[in-house]
């Protein structure tokens, strides 16, 4: 039949890459950004670098705060390293969080760049844990530089009756092998390091946020308020068998030494 009845349109996915609708609803979105149109399939509205990035539409999420609630016992309490085991071995932090890049008018590194230190493509399809305990959120494969991203929530026992909310961010994966809604320990197996579609070199994108459930943004910012420094994170909260910080990762990679 040419005509649709309206319960068929209403259960399509309007966001999906492959739907008919899509390039002309996508058009008039476009046309409206900066006046409240706002696509829900779609996390870079209002970002400096959504001309960059483009979506493939499939986007999974759940509420963690009643997963979290359930489990009241099922708390952050120490993190390790999402890449390369408790010391992230063999890997090195090819970009800081906070350095400026000036492919992005000079804004700020809102993350962490993992890569091996065997070069290239090497951790192509290597193993990323989640960092600490927690609940997966979200689950996408947002195309263009982000790629497939998880999103974990964690809640965080401080000591001393102290409890924060943290929100851990993997990108640029392979696969994606957890799904929203389920408890992650930490170590846990949540996915592989991917190349976003051939944007980058293999290599993982780890972001850790104060803010949860943001916008997914651009990875890069003037400024990094909501945003955590995750290797010097670990240092406070992490494993304490040998002492580490962003220097020492550096250092190895120029001298093709071992942590």
């Amino acid at each position: 039949m040419i005509l649709l009845n309206l319960r068929d349109l209403l259960k399509r996915n309007w966001f999906a890459a492959d739907n008919f609708y899509f390039p002309f609803f996508f058009t008039i979105c476009l046309s409206l950004l900066g006046t409240g149109c706002v696509s829900k399939g779609y996390s870079y509205q209002g970002n400096p670098l959504f001309g960059w990035m483009e979506s493939s539409g499939e986007v999974r999420t759940t509420d963690p705060f009643p997963i979290l609630k359930r489990y009241p016992t099922f708390q952050a309490t120490d993190f390790e390293f999402p890449v390369g085991g408790k010391y992230a071995e063999g890997y090195y932090l090819a970009q800081k969080f906070g350095a400026e890049n000036g492919k992005f008018g000079g804004r700020k590194h809102l993350g962490e760049d993992w890569n091996a230190m065997t070069g290239g493509d090497s951790d192509y399809a290597a193993p990323v844990y989640s960092f600490g305990n927690g609940v997966v959120s979200e689950i996408a494969d947002y195309g263009g530089g982000w790629g497939k991203v998880v999103r974990v929530v964690h809640y965080h026992n401080v000591g001393n009756g102290k409890f924060w909310y943290l929100e851990s961010v993997y990108a640029h994966l392979h696969t994606i092998d957890v799904e929203p809604g389920q408890l992650v320990k930490k170590t846990e197996w949540i996915g592989t390091i991917g190349d976003a579609g051939g944007n980058y070199p293999a290599h993982l994108h780890f972001e850790l946020r104060s803010k949860i459930g943001g916008l997914l943004g651009g990875g890069y910012a003037l400024k990094t308020d909501g945003f955590l420094p995750p290797t010097r994170w670990l240092m406070q909260y992490g494993p304490k068998d040998k002492s580490f910080s962003e220097e020492s990762f550096q250092y190895l990679i120029e001298k093709g030494g071992t942590l």
